[in-house]
């Protein structure tokens, strides 16, 4: 806008001005656009800058040619030029004639359980149906609710982004088409940077006509099973939830306890708690011997989770108690200002905010909502804090307020996902609107009540009590090279802002992402969780080593943005609010605010079963190249073989030097059992390690491993690349893995009783044998060269019934070799009567037999002996 500026130099003219006439008129101009709304008037680092509000703009009907622009259409005819309008691109010119008219129809609103309103969402169904009194919506952009909600009869096509999971996934999307009897048309995208679209591409019987699997989950979960525990309770109690959670907490009470006729209807005497105890036990008898080898569970926990019942439904409203408070605080706060405010401005921001806590009490209330459907219905908020099962909600979740319009809601988030997508001045997309985070929900005592410390051990991941002097899983002595006792603030609520626009800067910052760290801690002994180790052998060559923990707690761990140096987020602690960097630049902050900023890290946690991963005898010159390829080639390998989603299994790289590892948890609401299976069953990693070289695209035949794509000279996005991993794609080198996959695929799965080697194990157990039978010997000689599964014990001392069992697997397998003396009729007569009681107490019993072929008898026991080489 300078004088010598195109602008400045054509009003001069125009208004034939000096300079300082031009000076003085200018900023009399400037200031009325800025009063008047039209222009916005930003400071940054003491310069003055003015920026045309959009929304002022006026669209008008051309006749299809750009009118003649004043700046220069007069320097155009001095210089002789024939025509002073610009020139056409052609191209937009017969767009915007000839294309917008079809462009207008395709209209298309999103269809999602999570994030759009009930009532709105039936609305769309219905204009998608085409029904009278609607107006035609030609297309539905659906999640998976797809697969549970849409029922549209006359449906034609369905358009899949991307290729599902599983194919029982593509049966129930691809069968929404063509209900009638009429063709259905099924458009499947498989997306170039995609190795899940590509593997299927190539294999696309696979998918469109391959064998659906049923469900999996981990039976021995133990959060699953109390939420079922939980829900038998509840049935028994037949306490009536209704249709808001306000019938169960009395909300004109500070505190919010439960209401006094609840207290009173939740506590079961001992009889009814018995009755339920006994139901418990008849569901689950089928899964008895499943559950009972976790090391966890027994009939004094059924008890225990009935007992505890009642404290567990109160606490399971905290998370509505905390959002109840905020409403209330914030509504509280408006009133007062609004009382006060003597500034239009500050009334209309008084009334905004007093208007947005009223929507959310209206939420958490169920007032004027579709109340079967909302986060806040009584049975599915249960669900989502994990006291009753849902595997269609994510548990415990993190929810960003919306105001969005006059309605506003909470979206929810499954936590790992909430610390990422929610983290400060991260961008959220929604409804066609772009919203940023820009502060966490204080509760009701402060983000204070939040804080937490920890100590992290960099040399194998774990992390532990502050106190701490030593690792409790690795035994290094922390110092401040391999430790960090971290401020961590456990995420909070979101609340989100609305942006017009993203700047160049801001999308910059998006690209580079987060610092992400995840550490671990066992559960405790006391829990009845059992950590188990177990050997990778190619023949009696260890080849990785494998730790299977269960019931595991994971901490996640948000460090700020990358490149910042991991000091984490700058946070008001009064109000929850994280300066942006242009205000933390800018000085913009006031300075009580300034006062009351803290650094601090974010951290989600959750239970789940993890698997660590560690190469034994690593080789090449490049350990982390090869270490990072052999991690995306197990979870490729894993997600196929077992049919799991790709967010259902995450990896990482965890650790340093020699307690380095690969971190594999499941991310799946209940478990999928899946890592348990790779520990336990002998071959269950050789076959994942035969589906990650096809996925390389190798090929094992009797000459060796074959290389079916030469042409992929280390990784394309037909095998291990794609998006998620392009930070690491210099690493990823398929021929670095190919030879130990090749061994791995040929491989055997042994675990570690007691912590042993297989072979400190087998001397262990032939110092116990009974020296004067031979088919004991024989017996253990067998297994060990055959490749078999070894026993935990052997001449294992039974209390009830009193007895001692030749070898015993653990937890319940009572393994007897029968000599030839076995045959006398009273021997043969007691063997009855023993091992007729071991099965009366929960025993199995296996009896092996002098006279017959050792090794025919033990294939017909897979599941306890294994395969054997």
């Amino acid at each position: 806008l300078g004088r010598r500026s195109t602008i400045g130099r054509f009003l001069r003219r125009r208004l034939d001005l000096n300079q300082e006439a031009y000076d003085r008129f200018l900023e009399s101009l400037l200031s009325l656009l800025v009063r008047q709304g039209l222009l916005r008037r930003h400071v940054e680092n003491g310069q003055v800058a003015y920026q045309l509000d959009a929304g002022c703009l006026r669209w008008c009907l051309g006749d299809g040619l750009p009118p003649p622009d004043p700046l220069y259409s007069r320097s155009a005819q001095q210089e002789g030029y024939t025509s002073v309008r610009r020139p056409i691109n052609p191209f937009f010119q017969e767009l915007y004639r000839a294309g917008a008219a079809g462009l207008g129809s395709l209209e298309a609103r999103e269809h999602t359980a999570q994030v759009v309103q009930p009532g709105e969402r039936e609305r769309r169904e219905r204009r998608f149906r085409n029904e009278p009194g609607e107006r035609r919506l030609p297309y539905l952009i659906c999640s998976p609710t797809l697969e549970l909600g849409v029922d549209i009869a006359d449906l034609d096509l369905v358009h899949l982004r991307n290729v599902p999971p599983t194919p029982a996934n593509y049966a129930q999307r691809s069968g929404r088409a063509g209900r009638q009897g009429q063709p259905g048309l099924i458009l499947s995208y498989c997306g170039a940077f995609n190795s899940h679209d590509q593997y299927y591409f190539r294999r696309r019987a696979e998918m469109v006509a391959g064998r659906v699997r049923p469900p999996r989950l981990d039976l021995a979960n133990e959060s699953l099973l109390r939420a079922h525990i939980h829900a038998v309770w509840l049935a028994q109690v037949r306490l009536p939830l209704g249709n808001s959670i306000e019938t169960v907490i009395d909300s004109a009470r500070p505190e919010l306890p439960l209401r006094e006729e609840v207290v009173a209807s939740i506590q079961l005497g001992e009889a009814a708690r018995q009755e339920v105890a006994e139901r418990v036990e008849a569901l689950l008898a089928a899964d008895r011997e499943v559950l009972e080898r976790s090391g966890w569970f027994s009939r004094r926990w059924i008890q225990q989770v009935i007992e505890e019942a009642p404290r567990a439904f109160d606490r399971a409203f905290d998370r509505w108690r905390e959002l109840y408070r905020a409403a209330t605080q914030q509504l509280e706060a408006a009133n007062q200002q609004l009382q006060t405010a003597r500034r239009r401005e500050d009334q209309q921001e008084a009334r905004r905010r007093q208007q947005e806590a009223l929507r959310q009490w209206n939420l958490l209330l169920q007032i004027d909502t579709q109340r079967e459907e909302s986060d806040f219905y009584p049975y599915r908020y249960l669900a989502s804090e994990g006291f009753l099962p849902g595997y269609n909600f994510p548990a415990l979740p993190v929810r960003a307020w919306v105001p969005r319009g006059s309605e506003g809601e909470f979206i929810a988030r499954p936590r790992f996902l909430a610390i990422r997508e929610f983290a400060p001045h991260n961008f959220l997309y929604h409804e066609g609107c772009q919203w940023e985070s820009v502060a966490f929900q204080a509760p009701p005592g402060g983000l204070e009540e939040r804080k937490s410390s920890h100590k992290l051990c960099f040399s194998c991941g774990a992390f532990g009590d502050p106190s701490l002097d030593c690792c409790p899983v690795c035994g290094t002595r922390f110092d401040g090279q391999n430790s960090l006792l971290a401020q961590l603030l456990e995420m909070p609520n979101v609340r989100m802002r609305r942006r017009d626009r993203i700047t160049a800067d801001e999308e910059e910052r998006r690209r580079q992402g987060y610092e992400l760290q995840t550490f671990f801690q066992f559960a405790p002994e006391s829990s009845g969780y059992r950590v188990q180790e177990a050997d990778v052998l190619r023949g009696e060559t260890p080849l990785l080593q494998l730790r299977y923990a269960p019931a595991a707690t994971l901490l996640r761990i948000n460090s700020g943005w990358r490149g910042s140096g991991g000091r984490g987020f700058l946070v008001n602690f009064d109000n929850g609010e994280v300066p942006s960097r242009a205000q933390l630049e800018g000085h913009r902050a006031s300075s009580s605010s300034q006062m009351s900023l803290q650094p601090i890290r974010l951290a989600v946690r959750a239970t789940q079963n993890l698997l660590l991963v560690r190469l034994v005898q690593p080789s090449g010159g490049n350990l982390q190249a090869l270490e990072t390829t052999l991690r995306y080639a197990l979870k490729r390998g894993i997600e196929e073989t077992f049919e799991l989603e790709e967010t259902e299994l995450a990896a990482e790289s965890i650790g340093q030097g020699s307690h380095r590892a690969i971190l594999l948890y499941e991310t799946a609401e209940g478990g999928a059992g899946v890592l348990r299976r790779l520990v336990e069953e002998p071959h269950a990693l050789a076959e994942v390690a035969q589906v990650a070289l096809e996925i390389c695209h190798f090929q094992l035949s009797e000459e060796g491993i074959q290389d079916r794509r030469p042409e992929c000279r280390a990784a394309c996005y037909e095998c291990l690349l794609s998006y998620a991993n392009q930070r690491e794609a210099l690493e990823l080198d398929r021929y670095k893995i190919r030879d130990l996959l090749g061994e791995l695929a040929h491989s055997r799965t042994e675990l570690r009783p007691l912590g042993r080697s297989r072979q400190e194990h087998l001397e262990w157990l032939r110092q116990l044998l009974d020296p004067r039978s031979e088919l004991e010997r024989r017996f253990l000689e067998l297994l060990a060269e055959g490749g078999y599964r070894l026993p935990d014990e052997a001449q294992k001392a039974l209390a009830e019934p009193r007895c001692v069992a030749d070898f015993f697997y653990d937890p319940n397998i009572c393994i007897f070799c029968d000599g030839a003396v076995h045959d006398d009729p009273a021997q043969a007569a007691q063997d009855r009567q023993l091992r007729s009681q071991l099965l009366g107490h929960g025993y199995r019993v296996i009896a092996l037999r002098y006279d017959q072929d050792l090794r025919e008898q033990l294939a017909r026991y897979p599941e306890v002996f294994g395969k054997g080489n």
